[in-house]
């Protein structure tokens, strides 16, 4: 792990776990690790991690698992609900050994209320705590979501393409008008950014948008305003793009 992404201490008395509310929006744009897991369980609103890979969204109702010496930065949106769980490294491999998000259950939510109340236990955990947590890594294994990751290249020009895009989602720039300012032939373009992201410049841009939406409905933005400001020519052809990613409407996310 690079040097300039020190390891940090959360836990710092041995105790197992320590709970920390989400009370107020913030963000720590630096990115750092912890020698602790991280359960992020979202009620209301959306977090937003950048990782060294790209940026990972935790949106209303799921879970966010980031492993322990994983380097990332936090933003917690406006009106986000819900609390994160440190976890000690030996409780930690219960858990995958990479970020995953998983969708929050009526079962997860439960133990999570529970295994929050144990944050003044100073000692071991005791045998039906355990229990608990292999309930909970079971429930989550049979939950996982569909994941709204957003890869970065790692070309130089690349990254200046996807940094303005990111910046205005409304961005409409032409696949060729963008070959042309980067400096390569349409197909070159294409080419490098399906085999540095995986994924299509058009499928890399609604995904874009998507992590967007995500934020301005949670900053309280109204469905149309949303859609007004991701570009598209429609309320409704944004409320079929998000409903095609997320199962439901952007109305029904939001409330």
């Amino acid at each position: 792990m690079p040097a300039q992404y020190p390891l940090q201490r959360r836990i710092q008395d041995g105790r197992p776990l320590l709970t920390t509310a989400l009370l107020q929006a913030g963000s720590d744009e630096t990115l750092h690790r912890y020698r602790e897991g991280q359960l992020w369980a979202v009620r209301q609103g959306v977090i937003t991690a950048e990782l060294d890979t790209g940026s990972w969204v935790v949106p209303s109702r799921h879970i966010g698992w980031i492993p322990p010496g994983v380097a990332h930065a936090t933003r917690v949106h406006e009106a986000t609900k819900g609390w994160i769980i440190y976890l000690r490294p030996d409780l930690c491999p219960l858990f995958p050994n990479t970020p995953t998000v998983f969708d929050m259950t009526s079962l997860s939510s439960a133990l999570l209320e529970r295994i929050g109340g144990w944050n003044d236990h100073s000692g071991e955990l005791t045998a039906p705590q355990h229990r608990q947590l292999d309930v909970l890594f079971d429930e989550l294994k049979v939950s996982p979501a569909n994941t709204l990751f957003l890869p970065m290249p790692s070309s130089p020009h690349l990254v200046g393409m996807t940094l303005t895009i990111v910046a205005d989602p409304a961005n409409k720039t032409s696949l060729d008008d963008w070959a042309r300012r980067v400096g390569m032939s349409r197909r070159g373009l294409t080419r490098h950014f399906r085999a540095e992201t995986g994924m299509s410049l058009m499928q890399w841009r609604i995904v874009a948008r998507m992590k967007r939406a995500l934020e301005l409905l949670a900053e309280g933005d109204s469905v149309n305003r949303v859609a007004q400001r991701l570009g598209y020519d429609s309320v409704s052809t944004f409320i079929s793009a998000f409903s095609a990613q997320f199962g439901m409407t952007p109305g029904v996310y939001a409330l």
